[in-house]
């Protein structure tokens, strides 16, 4: 029930940004619905040592999971859609950063997602925790050489990465203007069957249509219910339930509580807070 902090202030001077990295743990439900669009005049990338992210670049949605990279080049907008059970390795570098700028990934327009598996999988987190520790200790030949390793292993891949029809359906299942419907809807929208939609998803991200659709309406549920200022008739009508009681079981048995419980404990935590 964290709200995410943006991790790039793209308003500080970065003129003279060559390096960061961290490694980060997620835990819980993170409200990014506020986090705002960001462009960076860098290169960023996330890998992903477990759960999932699903990052927004240019319009165009990107779910990354374990063992995946995505590398988002220099002055691209994104944002973050989704999170969760989030471990992963965050970094933001300039060419400065580095001894060899030939590296064919450096100089795509379009984002870079990548999947590492088995030994190269375990390879690439012992790099990048490498690199992580070189920098924490200003060993800037290390960090630099760690770099330059891990970009030798990014390959172009021919062809835009996402389904084009997959991505349709993630964008307009996260899109907070408008209540989370069924599969048959978005389906009817995009001019497919509900049967059809649901292999390509599956295919695509390994989840079904439905289950993005759940993902969604929970999220929004969590992100009103902390608001406090709706009733629970009301946020199950914006989450696109319109029996209150179904809304109650579905929220439960996501997260094991019911929606006036999980609303309580968001209260208490700000009052500890404060």
């Amino acid at each position: 029930m964290t709200k995410i902090e943006p991790y790039w202030n793209p308003s500080k001077d970065m003129k003279d940004f060559r390096f960061s990295i961290r490694k980060e743990s997620r835990e819980g439900f993170f409200d990014v619905s506020e986090v705002p669009e960001v462009v960076l005049p860098f290169f960023a990338f996330t890998y992903v040592l477990e759960g999932e992210i699903l990052v927004e670049v240019e319009g165009e949605p990107y779910l990354c999971q374990a063992g995946q990279v995505l590398m988002i080049p220099r002055n691209l907008p994104f944002r973050v859609l989704y999170f969760k059970g989030n471990i992963s390795y965050e970094c933001g570098f300039s060419l400065h950063a580095l001894k060899d700028v030939s590296y064919k990934c450096l100089h795509d327009p379009h984002p870079l997602k990548q999947a590492f598996w088995f030994d190269d999988a375990v390879f690439t987190a012992s790099l990048l925790e490498l690199m992580l520790n070189a920098w924490k200790r200003k060993d800037h030949i290390l960090t630099q050489t760690a770099l330059d390793l891990f970009l030798c292993r990014l390959k172009l891949q021919e062809g835009h990465p996402a389904n084009s029809t997959v991505s349709s359906f993630l964008e307009k299942v996260f899109d907070r203007s408008r209540k989370p419907g069924k599969v048959s809807d978005y389906a009817d929208e995009l001019c497919i069957t509900p049967n059809y939609l649901n292999r390509l998803v599956r295919t695509q991200t390994g989840h079904s249509a439905m289950d993005w659709i759940e993902i969604s309406r929970l999220n929004l549920a969590k992100s009103l219910l902390k608001q406090g200022s709706l009733q629970i008739s009301e946020i199950a009508a914006a989450v696109g339930i319109d029996d209150q009681s179904y809304f109650t079981r579905f929220f439960k048995k996501n997260e094991g509580y019911t929606p006036s419980q999980y609303r309580d404990m968001v209260l208490a935590e700000k009052t500890d807070k404060s």
